[in-house]
């Protein structure tokens, strides 16, 4: 099985799903990171377009981290985006779990991610056939429409 090889895709879009092992005394120091995160996550994940949504969860007792993602592409344009485009927040997130190789080593941080990847028993997209960037220019268009039809009376 090579890299990515776990991730399901239907359509356009991916599924990623890892648990990693937080560092022993570093769950609620993480935990204030996401909280702090969370008050505009956009401001840290919304220079990546293709991501229909990602979500942090501290699990078992502040052991572990599940990560999981849907997005538009395959696996390793995604994580490249990620390493790319926000470097440092994925440095401040998974810099407090087992293991981590940080993102400069595109291979290292690939091969972390593969290793705790757990595969996805069911994986349903709601717009399988809909990147995110279309799912906006859909909203966009309609609108333009409604206002058009306001204007119309």
């Amino acid at each position: 099985m090579s890299l990515g090889d776990k991730s399901k895709t239907i359509g356009v879009v991916t599924e990623l799903t890892l648990i990693t092992p937080i560092l022993p005394g570093k769950a609620d120091e993480l935990a204030a990171i996401l909280k702090k995160i969370q008050l505009n996550p956009s401001e840290v994940i919304g220079d990546i377009s293709t991501i229909h949504f990602a979500r942090w969860v501290i699990i078992d007792d502040g052991a572990r981290l599940l990560f999981t993602s849907n997005f538009d592409g395959t696996w390793q344009s995604y994580l490249n985006d990620f390493t790319i485009k926000i470097p440092d927040g994925l440095d401040r997130i998974w810099g407090h779990c087992v293991d981590y190789p940080g993102t400069k080593h595109f291979d290292l941080f690939c091969a972390w991610v593969d290793k705790y990847q757990v595969v996805t028993t069911c994986f349903y997209p709601a717009y399988p056939n809909f990147t995110v960037n279309d799912i906006k220019k859909a909203f966009r268009e309609k609108a333009l429409l409604d206002e058009f039809l306001e204007k119309l009376g």
